[in-house]
């Protein structure tokens, strides 16, 4: 499907205080808001949104268990056949001896897209428990194509570059649930923008509040930047709640129309 022929896509993230280690509260906190959730094709959630993001090996042992885990998913597809949309967060999963920070997308029909995060975040000990994902994910919903991502991925340009396919945009869309604590939020905010406008595609961040167990303050900063780098929303104080925004086919169609960079791309292989 071209891009003049997708149809607008309505994407609500959940900005919200995530209880440090507590799967069963942290579910029950948000089956609470999807009670007066916004109507929406996609919901997003944000990192490790049942847990917090736990690099404590003893806490580790005690949360990321299969029973767990099968908690988190059976209530990613309630959510998301009761709203009969696609539902999206992280969740850690151990795989062999080494945890995964592996991102869900959920969709009504029952179906799962899952990608493993990427680049690991050594300062908070991400590196000592965790292994990276090796493939990158584009997701197909409504036409439109989305790459997803977690956090720190946003760091790392290259591994999240737009690839030139047959002269056509591989992907639309970016989908960033994190942990960014406060003392880094303008790298948050701008990071966003910058892979927004060097890959000219939206760019929807969602963000967590609160205190986590390291103590690091989290103020969200959640938005869905657009092609050009315009901030089509944003929640800029630590709110609790919904940010809904709109991702515009033809406003996307009409800028890499007018500025077809895409063509003037350097080829280059992942490795």
């Amino acid at each position: 499907m071209t891009v003049d022929r997708m149809e607008n896509i309505d994407i609500a993230s959940l900005q919200m205080d995530i209880k440090w280690g507590s799967v069963e509260e942290n579910l029950a906190s948000i089956d609470s808001y999807f009670i007066e959730s916004p109507k929406a094709d996609i919901y997003l959630l944000p990192e490790t949104f049942a847990t917090g993001f736990v690099t404590n090996q003893a806490l580790l042992t005690e949360v990321v268990t299969q029973n767990n885990l099968d908690k988190i998913l059976d209530s990613m597809k309630r959510w998301s056949l009761n709203k009969k949309a696609w539902v999206g967060g992280t969740a850690f999963v151990l795989n062999g001896d080494r945890y995964r920070n592996r991102f869900f997308m959920i969709g009504p029909s029952g179906e799962i897209i899952s990608y493993d995060k990427r680049h690991l975040f050594g300062i908070a000990g991400e590196a000592d428990y965790f292994k990276g994902g090796f493939s990158r994910v584009v997701l197909n919903i409504k036409g439109w194509r989305l790459m997803l991502s977690v956090c720190y991925d946003i760091r790392f340009p290259v591994w999240l570059r737009q690839q030139s396919v047959n002269g056509e945009y591989e992907y639309d869309g970016i989908l960033v649930p994190a942990n960014w604590p406060e003392s880094r939020q303008d790298a948050w905010a701008t990071l966003l923008k910058a892979r927004a406008i060097e890959n000219q595609c939206y760019v929807v961040g969602v963000n967590r509040i609160g205190v986590d167990g390291f103590g690091s303050n989290h103020i969200g900063g959640s938005s869905t930047i657009g092609p050009k780098g315009d901030v089509l929303a944003e929640s800029k104080h630590p709110k609790r709640g919904w940010i809904s925004t709109t991702l515009d086919a033809i406003h996307l169609s009409a800028v890499r129309k007018r500025y077809p960079f895409i063509g003037d791309a350097d080829s280059f292989t992942l490795q």
